[in-house]
């Protein structure tokens, strides 16, 4: 049931009416029952993989619970040893949470990489003249596993670190983990942010009503009028850069880097505002990457739920773990003060970035993708002092306009060449497509546009919405808060723009047969 067709449109407009005709104390049982009926009718299957993760990771959180109130209770006897009774305590929840962990992410990686170890194990054998046949297996990917094994993952360390109180009531626990808007695009939401949302219920309110719609609106409108008809092009330039000069295949890159932007993010847009349909705000995934000034601001601006995730649950236990505090002590010794600061930040960061490399899918292709990001990131942080120092002695200030262009360009353009490893076929189908780029850089034959499946009048019509999301962008960089500034005008432009956005989806989506939808990149990762 994909998320922009008449079908659950349908569905979402059923059930936000039964969602506010449903008494308030009993309304997460509605959006409980929308969740349910939504997974059910993508697959049963699925479901009972999706119920048994629920359960377990609840159950989990309950045991986890008992242990933190067991070692409250023996710390408040008279004479106890705290020391030995802490640490036991912390041995016992570490044990439970270091077993569900590594079930759930067995299972996700299961699901996720399996055929394509077994592929890669095939052709390894015939390197070495090994006749090794896998039989793949026939796996169904569960619809949002990644989204809802991360988001139960937090919860779960949240409750261990006790951070967060067990959700003693199975339903509202499987609500939170199950939410049904966040099974598609993400993002990953946190217990303390989106639970206690989800069970208050919401009084029918118009603003919520008209902001949620306006937030899909737009999410579709980027999604349909950008990302869909850029998809052609990318894949016949990623497909046969060969063909065409370097120039072209920089341009496939920059081309896939605003068609993912806005096939993503619109994507978000849209769960964001079915969501705030029912009153219940999700976690913000995306603000405006492109006009970062370094890749670290990118990372902060680009799928924000996975980064804070990766930052909470992976960077800082990692940098605070023993092991690699050892290390930092002995680099300081050897290498100095600085080598020894730096080392454990700059490895935590570049396992950060193979994890978010490995989890956009399998290959060698997204472990490099996950490399380049994380070595350039510890490259900026070694060569930060010798910059700055540049930077002063070439009297440059951080207010320079152009200075400030420079450094998006800069990071645009780091961004573009990672991008050649993400969206390639296979790691060797990236380096020969950045050696093609590299080598045989040519002039930009205007002709060629005419090859990528597009007519001129859909260049211009192109053209147009990407001017108009570069305006929108722009005002929201600037802190110009869009919808309030809307609703400040006349009534009728305010009609006028929900009536344009609604008339140009139904004229170019809905009535046109010649339409094909795209699935969304990241629609089931």
């Amino acid at each position: 049931m994909s998320i922009n067709g008449i079908p659950f449109l349908l569905f979402l407009a059923a059930w936000t009416a039964v969602y506010y005709l449903t008494p308030r104390r009993f309304q997460y049982l509605a959006l409980l029952g929308a969740s349910v009926c939504f997974y059910l009718a993508y697959s049963v299957r699925a479901a009972f993989y999706l119920l048994f993760t629920v359960a377990a990771t609840y159950c989990a959180g309950l045991v986890l619970g008992r242990l933190h109130q067991w070692e409250r209770t023996r710390l408040a006897q008279a004479g106890a040893d705290r020391p030995a009774i802490k640490r036991q305590g912390k041995r016992r929840r570490r044990l439970v949470l270091a077993a569900i962990l590594l079930l759930n992410f067995a299972t996700l990686a299961l699901f996720k990489y399996w055929n394509a170890w077994l592929g890669s194990l095939s052709r390894l054998g015939q390197l070495l003249g090994l006749s090794l046949q896998f039989r793949p297996l026939e796996l169904l990917l569960p619809l949002g596993i990644s989204f809802y094994t991360f988001q139960t993952a937090g919860y779960l360390i949240d409750v261990y670190r006790g951070k967060a109180e067990p959700e003693r009531s199975f339903l509202k626990y499987a609500l939170f983990a199950a939410w049904f808007p966040q099974m598609i695009q993400g993002p990953i939401n946190r217990y303390a942010e989106l639970q206690p949302q989800l069970i208050r219920g919401s009084a029918f309110s118009a603003d919520s009503l008209k902001y949620g719609i306006q937030l899909m609106l737009w999410g579709m409108l980027k999604k349909v009028f950008i990302a869909d008809p850029l998809a052609g092009a990318v894949a016949e330039i990623y497909g046969n850069f060969g063909q065409y000069s370097g120039a072209v295949s920089f341009l496939g890159a920059a081309l896939y880097c605003l068609q993912l932007y806005c096939d993503f993010s619109g994507g978000v847009d849209v769960v964001r505002g079915v969501s705030q349909l029912f009153g219940v705000e999700m976690a913000e995934n995306f603000r405006r990457p492109y006009f970062a000034r370094s890749l670290d601001e990118f990372w902060r601006r680009w799928h924000i739920s996975l980064g804070e995730w990766m930052k909470d649950y992976l960077f800082y236990p990692l940098a605070l773990s023993a092991p690699l505090n050892r290390l930092g002590r002995r680099l300081r010794k050897r290498l100095g003060a600085r080598a020894g600061k730096l080392a454990v930040p700059c490895i935590s960061t570049v396992v950060v970035f193979l994890a978010v490399g490995v989890w956009q899918g399998p290959g060698l292709s997204n472990v490099a993708y996950g490399l380049w990001n994380g070595g350039l990131m510890s490259l900026s942080m070694i060569c930060a002092p010798w910059c700055l120092k540049i930077r002063d002695r070439l009297g440059l200030r951080e207010e320079n306009v152009w200075f400030r262009a420079f450094q998006i360009l800069r990071t645009c353009l780091l961004v573009v060449i990672g991008r050649y490893f993400s969206r390639a076929g296979s790691l060797m189908q990236a380096l020969r497509m950045l050696k093609h780029t590299l080598l045989h850089f040519g002039p930009l034959n205007p002709g060629v546009f005419t090859c990528f499946g597009l007519s001129g009048a859909d260049w211009l019509g192109l053209g147009l919405a990407c001017g108009v999301l570069l305006a929108v962008s722009l005002f929201q960089e600037r802190g110009v808060p869009i919808r309030k500034t809307l609703e400040k005008q006349h009534w009728l432009v305010q009609f006028a723009a929900a009536f344009g956005a609604v008339l140009l989806l139904v004229v170019f989506v809905y009535l046109n047969s010649d339409y094909v939808a795209i699935e969304y990149v990241y629609e089931n990762v």
